[in-house]
């Protein structure tokens, strides 16, 4: 049997891309002199369940096991994903100067298709990832096929950070399809647990070579109990990012929309806070005209 970065040589390899990447982000961040701490710590841990994902030991608990194998995956999708898309590596390679910094109108129009159908679209892929991967032929492949094996890998980390990141944005008009979109994947999630759980022989016909039929059984049922566990470790707190997200969203706009109104009513009128400031930025424009920004 063949698996992927089971020797230390190749997980050294490994473990030297992951230190380029941490330099590499921490010059963008020290250049930029504006990015949180937090961001810089975020990319590290990141990097750093990524490397841990793919050691030594947990590829052969990953070849051995399937819960063993949830685990990995978890590791990527629930750990990494959402600490590297924190992280916001976009500002550190700006700051590197090896992006131009004006954008140019297909990466706009890009950025507006993304604002609006992201959600859906990353939530389809994630699903699609995991249903693709855990119900064909291409989970038992990956156990002894490297090519395989690496590519499943790469599409759980991509659609995972793709879910990430649609998740977290903070458009208005996309705020519905954020909520709804966190809904699909815990419901394509949650079916998924449930034909792993209720399977009345082993999908995986490499842990039944190696367990026995009992025992790959029982551990196909306790992967799809981690999964339903990292299932709800992932859409809670992307359900309250997105709620959260709208809510004050919704709240800015009221506030900015109420302070305009105060202004027009009484142009002379002392300010009443110290964000008064700011919020006369929008006493010359329609209120819709910024209901329409915010979009």
């Amino acid at each position: 049997m063949l698996i992927a970065h089971t020797s230390p040589a190749e997980h050294g390899v490994i473990v030297g891309l992951g230190m380029i990447a941490v330099v590499v982000y921490g010059i963008g961040w020290w250049r930029s002199g504006k990015m949180s701490a937090w961001r810089l710590v975020a990319w590290c841990g990141g990097v750093t369940a990524l490397l841990i994902s793919v050691i030594p030991a947990m590829e052969t608990w990953a070849l051995e096991s399937f819960a063993g194998h949830m685990v990995q995956h978890l590791l990527m999708i629930v750990v990494a994903a959402p600490l590297l898309v924190v992280a916001n590596p976009n500002r550190a390679i700006r700051a590197l100067g090896v992006m131009p910094d004006r954008v140019t109108p297909a990466e706009r129009s890009v950025a507006g298709w993304w604002r609006s159908n992201g959600a859906i679209a990353s939530a389809a892929l994630f699903v699609g990832v995991l249903y693709i991967t855990h119900l064909t032929a291409i989970y038992d492949k990956a156990l002894t096929n490297r090519f395989v094996h690496d590519t499943e890998h790469v599409a759980y980390i991509a659609s995972a950070i793709a879910l990430w990141a649609a998740l977290r944005g903070t458009a208005r008009r996309a705020a519905p399809a954020r909520i709804g979109a966190v809904f699909a994947v815990i419901a394509g999630s949650a079916l998924l647990g449930v034909v792993l759980l209720s399977a009345s022989s082993p999908l995986v016909p490499t842990y039944e070579a190696v367990r026995g039929t009992r025992s790959a059984i029982d551990d196909q049922r306790a992967a799809a109990s981690l999964m339903w566990v990292g299932g709800m470790a992932t859409t809670l707190p992307l359900l309250l990012i997105s709620v959260w997200s709208w809510a004050s969203s919704e709240e800015r706009i009221a506030v900015r929309s109420e302070a305009l109104a105060d202004r027009r009513s009484d142009p002379h009128a002392p300010p009443t806070d110290p964000t008064q400031r700011s919020r006369e930025q929008f006493a010359h424009g329609a209120p819709e005209e910024f209901t329409r920004s915010q979009d």
